[in-house]
């Protein structure tokens, strides 16, 4: 045995995150059926971002859906990363791995040391280079499972050139062949990575994403976190969570606002979030003069309570690999406006739990915002149906038990593909 301690002790479920229907739970009750008790596999979600974002929310959520189900699970991260923080709280265990190079030859070393010494079962990477450290130590260690997620429609590797563009495929070509799981997290990065030949079609398998019940005791009461954000009391409020980047295109959001601002000079649209494009949407706020109805907000720690105080979310993407914002908003009970291209129109369902629209057409995403502002009744029907399609599809403990399914599927050598055809895999 290596002096390595032990990192997994017996973790007793914690009893959160049931499902919203009864007939889906039993139905993912029969999945995880095989994988009670002392089979349950120990498993180890690793990253090496040391930022928090979509991905790493996904793997907190993870984390603790698949510990309340009984699964000995860990993190592995960078010291110190924002992941690791939020994390150690929880209870969760963390192991420490310095982000490295390409190749990670420690996390490789260490990986390898747990695998042989029996205290893993499955490493499940959430992106190239941890998914290259986790099947080179499964390939090392002559045992294990070694999973990956693919987070986003278009991977930066696939826009590599030359001879970069080379060895890029060459590595991931080799990847692919040593992951015995490819997990896409909806059906649109699904159909993107069978067009890429990403991976074999049998390795393939859609587990959508789910969050944790938000807590609504920790949130602000609505009027301090309309207060305290600047909107006053009964003004039409629209929230957008999202970097400030190309993808989210919070251009067409702005220019969509101006012709809102017609019909509705009081409407309130707060953009939560950060990036390279803050200047330039400034200066597009300014220019369009919408300047008293848009802002700019940055990272807000108190996100979730203004998002509770709104009375619309909206989310322009050009193209959502999912839409995690979207679910959080949902759980919220709140009517949400997406466009309908990538992930999205699988989570909104148009017109009975939100609305979607055309990518990049402010004229289209402004009709869809007045009506929902003119129209506080259709509000609250899309707000409850969103909510219930949430706890029916979009909960961490429905993605914990079908992860736990497909880490089984592999454990057995088998395909999980076949998981595919499962009640739960299809909203």
């Amino acid at each position: 045995m290596s002096d390595i301690p032990a990192l997994f002790g017996p973790v007793a479920p914690d009893g959160r995150g049931e499902t919203g229907r009864s007939g889906g739970k039993k139905a993912l009750e029969k999945l995880v059926a095989p994988i009670t008790g002392s089979l349950l596999p120990r498993v180890c979600l690793f990253t090496d971002s040391d930022v928090f974002a979509g991905t790493e929310s996904h793997i907190l959520d993870l984390a603790q859906g698949l510990r309340a189900l009984g699964a000995a699970t860990m993190i592995a991260a960078p010291l110190p990363s924002a992941l690791a923080t939020r994390a150690e709280p929880l209870g969760i265990r963390v192991l420490p791995i310095p982000k490295g190079g390409l190749v990670d030859l420690n996390a490789v070393r260490t990986f390898r040391r747990l695998l042989v010494d029996g205290q893993l079962d499955v490493i499940h990477a959430h992106n190239g280079r941890t998914a290259l450290a986790a099947a080179l130590a499964i390939r090392a260690a002559g045992c294990g499972k070694a999973v990956a997620t693919q987070h986003f429609l278009e991977p930066n590797h696939v826009h590599h050139t030359g001879f970069k563009g080379q060895l890029s495929r060459f590595a991931h070509e080799w990847v692919a062949r040593h992951i015995q799981a490819h997990i896409a997290i909806s059906r649109a990065v699904q159909h993107s990575m069978l067009q890429r030949k990403e991976a074999p079609a049998a390795r393939i398998c859609v587990v959508l994403n789910g969050i944790s019940p938000p807590n609504r005791a920790a949130l602000l009461p609505e009027s301090t976190a309309r207060r305290n954000a600047g909107v006053p009391p009964h003004a039409p409020l629209l929230v957008c969570m999202a970097r400030l980047e190309r993808e989210k295109n919070i251009g067409c959001l702005v220019a969509a606002m101006a012709k809102v601002r017609d019909l509705h000079p009081d409407a309130q649209c707060l953009i939560l979030g950060d990036g390279f494009l803050r200047p330039a949407l400034q200066k597009q706020i300014d220019t369009a003069g919408v300047g008293d109805n848009v802002r700019l907000m940055g990272f807000r720690s108190d996100a979730l309570s203004i998002l509770a105080a709104a009375d619309i979310f909206v989310l322009p993407s050009l193209a959502e690999p999912f839409g995690l914002s979207i679910v959080e908003a949902m759980a919220l009970s709140k009517p949400v406006i997406a466009t309908n291209a990538g992930g999205p129109p699988e989570i909104v369902e148009h017109q009975r739990t939100g609305l979607t629209v055309k990518p990049n057409d402010p004229g289209d995403l402004a009709d869809a915002i007045s009506r929902l502002i003119a129209n506080p009744d259709f509000r609250r029907e899309l707000a409850g149906n969103g909510y219930a399609r949430y706890r029916e599809h979009f909960t961490s403990d429905r993605m914990a038990r079908r992860m736990l399914a497909v880490y089984q599927k592999v454990r057995e050598a088998g395909d999980p593909a076949t998981l595919q055809n499962a009640p739960e895999s299809k909203p």
